[in-house]
């Protein structure tokens, strides 16, 4: 039997001749054309419409449909195809025509380069560009909620700086030997500092609608365990509070508060988020009634937020009277001669009680969020009557693994239990391991037998279904480089690197826990769900220390 396999040739001239770009390309047979190989039409006729668009969209093949500016061949969609400056009628009097006037030139904007614009009309459009930089409103505040410069203000020789441009690859640089020895330190410290962390898995009757209706019921009961523990700590009994969510994403935690405190117009509602998402419950927020809610939403960074200077926190803003009133009198009072300090005692009005929640707020955004909590209440207790302008918070803690030593805000209890700006990296980065239980499971029974089609789906499902299948849930993936350095560590197995990565967790919530205590806070960690509803199932809790938890 012949073989039907084409001969694999050895002479080397045909890559010779391909590398030096003079080999000849074989002769084709053409083939009979089918449906699919017709012959590509011929552009259609240039557009006859008055001012329409001369620019043929290739896919339609057809010619954009949008109007033009008069001696425009483009639209504004597909200006930075003229080549020519539109002749006016004045010009069009004096005899010039389009040939004789000079090219344009489009360049990038200096705002948003991801679109251009013409260079000798560049002023009016920077004046009117969408892209323009909006004045900082009265809260932002630059880098005020940071613990530590960030590093690329910091000296370049710090070692702050050092540990955090190691990134993912720090691990890499530890000794088998150095690296049992952090693991050991770890191991110690958490026995030391770490006391056991009660679960109290409870439930509110304001998710019981959304229970009946929703597949995905996970969210759910983690909402309503959070709900009923702010229930618990008697955080909903004010009906003038304001909730501040930070990390808030769509809302959906605000939302089910307003269900829980059968809110009418009385309750304020602030989301912070750094970028808008789509599908936000805003509108939701503000009810149906004639008297909406007093709901705002603020994109900016947290660590830039002095929550004193929010409009919506103070007492003369509500949901009738919206805007902050003006008081011409004490503007008329206030001369130049009198000081700074003076004036913003006589400014100050008195604000709402208010309480910082948040579902699963990631790493570093918890410490700047505990940093900006502290601040506005050291601001507020020079002036306030209330025992604490804090009056709870309660965070779903969350990816470990994004924190970062300069935003940590407990820098004294890094210092008391010896762990230096690397070595928070080190700590940081195997926090993952905690997290990766369902692909270490999943690669433990993979080693028993070869790999099924199966087995690739339902790992596909359980990594969708850990810690990062949600809207506001964070997956966090095994780590090829924490595999190798373990690979070869009998003590590592995936059992001891799970434990190990929770052991770290637990270090750095206890810092906070003590950080939240010294600034006047009755601070506690609890198990709110169990760890088949979420393996981030830890939450952050904390009144002020004249209520008992």
């Amino acid at each position: 039997m012949s073989d039907s396999k084409r001969p694999i040739t050895k002479d080397p001239e045909p890559v010779v001749q391909a590398l030096a770009g003079t080999l000849t390309p074989p002769v084709l047979h053409p083939r009979n054309k089918n449906k699919r190989q017709k012959t590509q039409a011929p552009p259609p006729p240039v557009p006859d419409r008055p001012r329409q668009c001369h620019f043929l969209l290739p896919s339609k093949r057809k010619y954009c449909s949008l109007q033009c500016k008069i001696g425009n061949k483009f639209c504004g969609e597909h200006s930075m195809f003229e080549t020519v400056d539109p002749v006016n009628e004045t010009e069009a009097q004096e005899g010039q025509t389009a040939e004789s006037k000079q090219l344009r030139e489009r360049i990038p904007c200096p705002f948003d380069p991801s679109h251009t614009a013409w260079a000798d009309d560049l002023r009016a459009h920077l004046f009117k560009c969408n892209a323009r930089p909006k004045d900082a409103p009265a809260q932002f505040k630059l880098d005020a909620n940071l613990t530590l410069p960030a590093p690329e203000k910091a000296s370049t020789t710090s070692s702050a700086n050092e540990a955090y441009k190691g990134g993912s690859e720090v691990l890499s640089t530890l000794s088998d030997e150095e690296l049992m020895a952090l693991i050991k330190k770890i191991q110690d410290l958490h026995a030391k500092y770490v006391p056991e962390i009660k679960t109290m898995i409870l439930d509110h009757p304001a998710l019981d609608e959304r229970k009946k209706v929703t597949k995905n019921i996970k969210h759910a009961h983690q909402q309503a365990s959070l709900i009923g523990h702010m229930e618990r700590l008697k955080m909903l009994d004010d009906k003038t509070t304001c909730f501040v969510e930070f990390g808030a994403g769509r809302g959906e935690l605000s939302n089910y508060l307003k269900v829980a405190v059968d809110d009418h117009g009385t309750h304020t509602f602030v989301l912070v988020d750094r970028t808008p998402p789509r599908n936000k419950f805003d509108s939701a927020l503000l009810g149906l009634e004639e008297i909406k809610s007093l709901v705002k939403r603020h994109t900016m960074d947290i660590k830039d937020l002095d929550l004193s200077q929010v409009p919506e926190i103070r007492q003369d803003v509500t949901a009738t009277q919206r805007e902050i009133p003006k008081n011409e009198a004490v503007a008329e009072e206030i001369t130049e001669g009198q000081a700074a300090e003076s004036a913003k005692d006589q400014e100050y009005v008195a604000k709402k009680p208010v309480v910082a929640v948040s579902k699963h707020l990631c790493g570093g955004a918890t410490d700047i969020t505990l940093k900006c909590l502290a601040n506005y209440q050291d601001s507020e207790r020079k002036h306030s009557q209330l025992y604490s302008p804090v009056k709870g918070i309660l965070i779903a803690l969350c990816c470990h693994q994004l924190c970062h030593h300069y935003m940590y805000p407990n820098q004294e209890y890094l210092k008391e239990i010896g762990i230096s700006a690397k070595e928070f990296v080190y700590l940081t980065r195997m926090s993952s391991w905690g997290v990766c239980v369902n692909q270490t499971k999943q690669a433990e029974r993979t080693e028993s037998r070869p790999a099924t089609p199966s087995d690739t789906q339902e790992a596909s499902t359980n990594s969708s279904n850990s810690t990062g299948a949600g809207d506001d849930e964070h997956e966090v993936l095994a780590d090829k480089e924490l595999d190798e350095l373990s690979a070869h560590i009998p003590t590592l197995d995936f059992q001891g690197r799970e434990k190990l990565g929770l052991q770290c967790k637990r270090l750095l919530d206890i810092g906070r826990v003590r950080y939240l205590k010294e600034n006047g806070f009755d601070a506690e960690l609890v198990y709110y769900v169990d760890k088949e509803t979420s393996l981030e199932n830890l939450a952050l809790m904390a009144v002020p220390s004249s209520l008992s938890l």
